[in-house]
């Protein structure tokens, strides 16, 4: 079973960076990271929240880095496809990304 945390509690998954672009730091790559989801919507319905709706598919990209005692994923891509009828529709999201590990900066380089 997954841990979750309180409002309290120290979330580690918080200091995992993800980026959709690379970042300007030196980096060692850990392996690649791929996460799916479904949801049951309407894409276009006035009270979708988009945000909401790529929640879950981020912090299951970020378990998964945090399973490396990584501290990013970079190069993210995200995806989407609605599927079913109109009544019955469902919206499977797909993401992946390059999880990294940060190397330690040192003085003059």
């Amino acid at each position: 079973m997954k841990q979750r945390y309180s409002s309290t509690d120290q979330n580690p998954l918080d200091h995992i960076l993800l980026s959709t672009g690379n970042v300007n730091r030196s980096y060692l790559v850990r392996d690649l990271v791929f996460a799916t989801d479904e949801k049951k919507i309407h894409l276009f319905a006035s009270d979708t929240d988009t945000d909401t709706l790529f929640h879950d598919i981020i912090i299951k990209l970020k378990e998964k880095a945090h399973e490396y005692g990584a501290d990013a994923i970079i190069n993210c891509h995200f995806s989407y496809e609605q599927v079913g009828t109109r009544e019955a529709a469902s919206l499977q999201i797909f993401a992946y990304g390059t999880i990294v590990q940060f190397k330690p900066a040192t003085i003059g380089g």
